[in-house]
């Protein structure tokens, strides 16, 4: 336009538009959001973000789309005109001003934010124009303008010749160097968080290419929300989210074993248990739609009440721990390209406030796990003033519509954060009792053990009498049988033919109990029980030891008779067990003696003992449910190896350690038994050693 002498234009230099586009932008993907909103008001069903970042420093970046595009006549009195209002743009019908997101018309400048110099490219059914724009070398007082050129170079040429129509922007030299890494997973929600899509038929495709071997791949940019991550949810729109949402989350709790609803993970080799708890939806039962009057610039009440609604819905996660929050659902993101705990306001369908909660201001811990998407359109209503801030990215917060919107606001989220909250005092309450309840466990056991170590305590010390008794008497046994050997005369004829009579009456109540035990368990009528067979065993032990105390005197071969002899142990064990075990052999497991070279080995030892021996592991091996005990002689230089094995249950791993230890059992026995055999060993001068496989029997070998 010329100036005449009654009307002089202002005019924008270069200068004036750059310091424009970098006021109004705080960051890159804001300012590609507006160029990108340029293509939706373009009626575009596609649009396409292209971003070289090999050398950060000096990225390129390609926007297209296929919307209408735009001819000469468009360029120049539109596109070219800073401020243009395009909803009150005649060309435009009543029903489309209402769902065109740009207002003011200066997204453009978004492009001067990213770069000094970009290139335009728009195409319509009949034309085809290419134009640069370049602030470099220009002097600041200069009318920037648009010079066409020939050709522009444009990377993804490929997709850009798939739309008929349709407008491109390629900006050359944007500095990225102070992007962080970006994944295009992360890239792609970032930018999808800018829209909402299923308003609108519009598809956006993103490729980033970060080294110069990557090929340009575009992908579909859509919103990632980890709806399986939120314990409660609100939902205002007409859509069934079911599908979306978790029937139940895991939250974690500091449980150390498995309780009623939980769930085990491994964590770095530890176990960590997770507590499963239903989602919660929250009915509306909120006011989220009015009319009222709203005011104009002067401060002024407008004339007319306007409708006002709030749509979307808003939901609280579970935890916003990545970690935790995958368990839930795989999809969680949160990283330096986009954060999921915000609360996103979108005014037209495109992003207005990136976190609404920021104006909200809870101070509340779980307001950061707060998640949303919402839309208030009365914030930019054609007929009240625009209220939003100087950079496009925020809304004046003392404005009656802002107001409107936080009173709607915090009733719903303070009710989300309750039952957040909620939840977790449950999960506390469980774990305060579960910690009770484990610490009266471990007391209790205490004062059983405590109680068992007294016992055993005692059952020692009565053990040790009782053995220092035994000895006892086998010494006066061995002066007695001395006084034997040394008197003559009818008294020795006397004692002999006593014990001769004592030995025959105890082999005849022996092999009377086993004819009887063999009868009753073969007649059919029998009245055999366990009770029968409980006291014909004790019968039958009390005449084995009535006949050993007899045989200290009168058997030479089967020598009981002193407190210590220098004579051959294998051959003693092996009488043992044939003399004594023989008749018991249905009671006891099946007992197979193995000396296939016939090994001799004389030494000095107790009788006494190694019987007693030998008697623990027999009853042990009948405890284990054995079939069968195998005593296995070999020798080793001038050492005997004595293998006892049986097929019984065998002993739990955790448990052989300390089964040598008095008063430990595993059974309902005293547990002396086995330190008394280690302690006999001992007193061998051997040791004796364990293998044990659980269900497979165990192997003691005893080495002397």
């Amino acid at each position: 336009m010329q100036n005449t002498k009654e009307k002089i234009y202002f005019n924008f230099s270069y200068q004036a538009l750059k310091l424009l586009g970098d006021g109004l932008y705080s960051n890159p993907w804001t300012a590609i959001s507006e160029l990108i909103a340029n293509g939706i008001d373009a009626e575009a069903t596609k649009i396409f973000l292209f971003i070289n970042m090999i050398n950060k420093q000096s990225s390129t970046i390609e926007i297209f789309d296929n919307g209408y595009g735009m001819n000469y006549n468009d360029l120049a009195v539109k596109y070219a005109l800073i401020g243009k209002n395009k909803r009150i743009d005649e060309d435009i019908n009543e029903d489309r001003r209402d769902t065109i997101i740009g207002r003011k018309g200066i997204g453009k400048l978004a492009a001067l934010y990213l770069a000094s110099t970009y290139y335009l490219i728009s195409k319509t059914n009949n034309e085809n124009n290419s134009w640069c724009f370049d602030m470099n070398n220009i002097l600041g007082d200069e009318i920037p303008s648009l010079k066409k050129v020939k050709r522009i170079q444009v990377e993804a040429e490929r997709h850009w010749q798939t739309c008929k129509t349709g407008t491109l922007v390629k900006l050359v030299n944007v500095d990225l160097k102070n992007i962080g890494e970006q994944t295009i997973e992360g890239l792609k929600a970032r930018i999808a968080d800018y829209y909402t899509f299923n308003e609108k038929n519009m598809e956006i495709f993103i490729a980033l290419k970060q080294n110069p071997k990557d090929k340009i791949v575009f992908e579909k940019a859509e919103k990632q929300i980890a709806f399986k991550n939120f314990y409660a949810f609100f939902n205002l729109t007409d859509k069934d989210f079911s599908d979306k949402l978790s029937r139940e989350i895991l939250l974690k709790t500091n449980f150390s074993e498995m309780m009623p609803n939980t769930r085990k993970i491994i964590e770095a080799t530890k176990e960590v248990y997770y507590r499963k708890c239903p989602t919660r939806i929250l009915n509306n039962v909120f006011q989220t739609s009015g009319e009222q009057k709203f005011n104009f610039e002067n401060g002024i009440p407008s004339a007319s009440v306007f409708n006002y609604e709030l749509n979307g819905w808003i939901g609280i996660h579970s935890t916003i721990e990545k970690r935790e929050a995958k368990l839930n659902d795989k999809i969680f993101i949160r990283n330096k390209a986009y954060q999921p705990n915000r609360l996103r306001l979108y005014v037209r369908n495109k992003l207005a406030v990136e976190n609404f909660l920021d104006y909200i201001r809870s101070t509340q811990a779980f307001s950061k796990y707060i998640e949303g998407e919402i839309h208030f359109d009365i914030l930019d209503n054609n007929n009240l003033p625009d209220i939003a801030t100087a950079d496009r990215q925020d809304y004046r917060e003392n404005n009656d519509r802002i107001q409107k919107l936080i009173e709607i606001l915090k009733p719903i989220i303070n009710a989300l954060i309750k039952t957040r909250i909620e939840i977790g005092h449950q999960i506390r309450i469980e774990e305060d009792n579960y910690r009770k309840e484990k610490e009266a466990k471990q007391a209790e056991q205490a004062e059983k053990a405590q109680d068992d170590a007294r016992n055993a305590w005692a059952a020692k010390d009565k053990a040790e009498a009782h053995s220092k008794k035994v000895e006892k008497e086998l010494e006066q046994e061995k002066k007695q049988s001395i006084f034997q050997r040394s008197i003559i005369g009818r008294e020795k004829e006397q004692i002999m033919g006593l014990q001769h009579q004592i030995k025959h009456s105890a082999s005849r109540i022996k092999t009377n109990v086993s004819n009887l035990y063999d009868y009753l368990g073969n007649n059919s009528k029998s009245i055999l029980n366990e009770i029968i067979i409980k006291h014909l065993s004790t019968i039958s032990s009390e005449s084995v030891n009535i006949e050993t105390i007899a045989k200290y005197v009168t058997n030479a071969n089967f020598d009981l008779k002193a407190t210590e002899i220098n004579e051959d142990i294998v051959r003693f064990t092996q009488e043992y067990l044939n003399e004594i075990y023989a008749l018991l052999e249905k009671k006891y497991p099946k007992i197979t003696i193995k000396n296939a070279n016939n090994i001799i080995h004389t030494m000095e030892f107790r009788p006494l003992e190694v019987s007693s021996m030998i008697d623990n592991f027999v009853h042990n091996a009948k405890k284990a449910e054995a079939d069968t005990i195998t005593f296995t002689y070999s020798k080793q230089g001038d050492k005997l190896e004595f293998d006892v094995s049986d097929d019984g249950n065998g002993i739990l791993q955790k448990d052989i350690p300390k089964i040598f230890d008095f008063g430990f059992t595993t059974t309902d026995g005293s547990g002396i038994g086995l330190f008394i055999v280690k302690r006999c060993v001992e007193n061998l001068n051997g040791r004796i050693e364990v293998v044990s496989n659980e269900k497979k029997g165990t192997t003691f070998r005893i080495t002397i």
